[in-house]
């Protein structure tokens, strides 16, 4: 593996991982409590399902044996130690906050959230706010204190993260999302301004949700001056067509 392709390797949002809906599995125990659904271990990151065969014998879902350990020493290395260590937590938040979303038993539902909670905070704790992953945990985390009905507490994790690594995407979007829902447009305007230009005006994600606060303020024009600079740096979504 490349490591120095990784900060490629960890944008992809953890959004859309989030959007897979999941039952629990029915497979056997595993040293460690968590077990994946087939589905679950698709959507994994590769890392995730490195860090989760180190809890479970070195073998994959089915019970055969994956990831060298030089493939292993990569993502360890790539990850940073103190992040790596505690990763698999996080990963299982991952997939409970799936199955919470997914539930229509408010009961289990707050149960998953919990769980969720506990699992991510976990990792949290015990990562490097310099870790490429600590973007994408702390989108997690603000989205499990959203469903929980502390939106307070996911902004103040939000924020943490832009400071530690201005230049990331990731928490941008969520911060500026969890803005719009509250109908505070010109916050979450403010917030993407500042990330296109910590990232120097290279997202096409970012002027495309420019765009589309823009048309939700009102302002026709700037919102097709960001949507046609999203389209011109090829971004795929039609929504301001």
């Amino acid at each position: 593996m490349a490591v120095i392709s990784v900060a490629r390797l960890f944008r992809s949002s953890a959004v859309t991982l989030l959007l897979l809906c999941c039952l629990p599995s029915a497979l056997s125990a595993s040293s460690w409590g968590f077990v994946p659904t087939e589905i679950e271990w698709q959507a994994w990151p590769i890392y995730c399902r490195v860090q989760w065969t180190l809890w479970n014998g070195g073998v994959d879902l089915h019970d055969n044996p994956i990831y060298s350990d030089s493939i292993r020493s990569d993502w360890r290395a790539a990850i940073g130690d103190r992040t790596f260590n505690g990763l698999h937590h996080w990963c299982a938040s991952i997939h409970y906050l799936t199955r919470a979303r997914a539930t229509l038993d408010g009961k289990t539902r707050t149960s998953l959230l919990n769980q969720a909670g506990d699992d991510a905070d976990f990792s949290y704790a015990r990562s490097d706010p310099q870790s490429p992953v600590y973007p994408n945990m702390s989108v997690t985390i603000a989205q499990i204190r959203l469903e929980l009905g502390a939106p307070d507490q996911a902004v103040l994790v939000l924020k943490r993260a832009i400071a530690a690594q201005p230049k990331r995407p990731e928490a941008y979007g969520e911060l500026s999302m969890i803005y719009r829902k509250q109908h505070q447009l010109d916050l979450a305007r403010d917030v993407l301004h500042e990330a296109d230009s910590a990232l120097n005006g290279a997202s096409a994600e970012i002027k495309y949700n420019l765009g589309l606060i823009e048309f939700e303020r009102g302002d026709m024009d700037a919102a097709v001056g960001y949507a046609k600079a999203a389209y011109g740096m090829g971004y795929p979504l039609e929504g301001l067509k």
